[in-house]
């Protein structure tokens, strides 16, 4: 039986017009595809339509909400002069978001340890990452 592959579900389904029908017309589905989108808008928009909303309860209590911009309430936050703004996890491009992938990303940071008797002037290649990850901006200097 031959499948389609969805992107913005990473998921096959079987390949005949009902199928698709039925998985395009999905809440999942349609939820992937406006997290999609929704993470090419400005932040301006963003913000002008979380303040339409009503505040979330949950995120006004705890600070966070497992729904990120998909969730039918508010996470609009104000500063001391009142202006309001959104946290940067809840940004679509900050890389703290729920990432690209519609997927909610482990938060987990993995840690790496180096063997024990291991010489201290490794090379580059052999270090574990920096916590703090690698910096990209240079790229070009590299080469």
């Amino acid at each position: 039986m031959k499948k389609y592959y969805c992107d913005f579900c990473d998921r096959s389904i079987p390949d005949n017009p009902e199928a698709r029908r039925k998985h395009v017309s999905g809440t999942q589905h349609q939820m992937n595809v406006k997290m999609h989108y929704d993470s090419y808008r400005g932040v301006t928009e963003i913000l002008n339509e979380q303040m339409q909303k009503p505040p979330c309860r949950k995120f006004t209590t705890t600070g966070s909400c497992e729904y990120g911009l998909s969730c039918r309430y508010s996470h609009v936050m104000y500063d001391a002069q009142g202006n309001p703004f959104l946290p940067p996890s809840f940004l679509p491009n900050s890389e703290s978001s729920q990432g690209s992938g519609h997927r909610k990303e482990s938060k987990r940071v993995p840690k790496f340890k180096l063997p024990p008797g291991l010489p201290s002037d490794l090379p580059p290649s052999l270090k574990p990452p920096p916590p703090q990850g690698y910096d990209w901006s240079n790229m070009e200097e590299w080469g």
